[in-house]
């Protein structure tokens, strides 16, 4: 398998899993996954409460400094939480969920927000050519995701069935790259991607 960074990707297990890892940019994916029935029945089991919403909150607040203009919370999940917030804030915020909101505006954003999204999509390089076409040509993706930790063999992220995709400072670089696009991690937390 090729990386989007036109390495050979090698096959490596981790904790009898089995992995595609790129020796150059570090991205990881996962070699099976599960069906997209399968997929769903697990976001049905998410839980939408006043936890849930003060969590939103946080996430708000941590990218509040870069988001503006018109916005879109792709891959909301269930309840389109983060964009009520945003709007009640003073912006105008769409949603989009492959399982729950399918309906997707053909228009172009100013901010693309995916929190928690990233590591659940196979194909990162068709993503990014979809988000890439959604955005102005001033526009940002903030993107909140995992970075892959130093020590992987006990990491929890990897346990979750749906997660499938893993990348560090170095394969968001190389996957922005495709794009003419730069990359920062911001607070270890969140990639923030604008166009070079």
């Amino acid at each position: 398998m090729i990386c989007f960074c036109k390495s050979e990707m090698e096959i490596i297990t981790i904790n009898k899993n089995g992995f595609y890892r790129c020796p150059n940019c570090h991205y990881l994916k996962k070699i099976n996954t599960v069906s997209l029935e399968k997929e769903k029945a697990r976001y049905d089991m998410h839980v939408v409460d006043s936890g849930y919403e003060q969590y939103m909150k946080g996430i708000y607040d941590e990218i509040k400094p870069y988001i503006n203009g018109d916005c879109i919370d792709y891959g909301c999940g269930k309840k389109h939480i983060l964009a009520d917030i945003i709007c009640e804030n003073g912006l105008n915020c769409d949603y989009y969920d492959y399982f729950y909101f399918k309906e997707l505006n053909f228009k172009k954003y100013d901010t693309i927000i995916l929190i928690e999204v990233f590591e659940h999509i196979n194909d990162l390089l068709g993503l990014f050519s979809k988000l890439n076409s959604m955005l102005k040509s001033s526009g940002r993706i903030i993107i909140k995701t995992k970075v892959i930790p130093t020590e992987i063999d006990n990491w929890w992220y990897l346990r979750d069935v749906t997660h499938v995709s893993f990348v560090d400072e170095l394969s968001m670089k190389r996957l922005c790259d495709n794009f003419n696009m730069s990359s920062k991690l911001i607070d270890g937390s969140f990639f923030v991607i604008e166009r070079i």
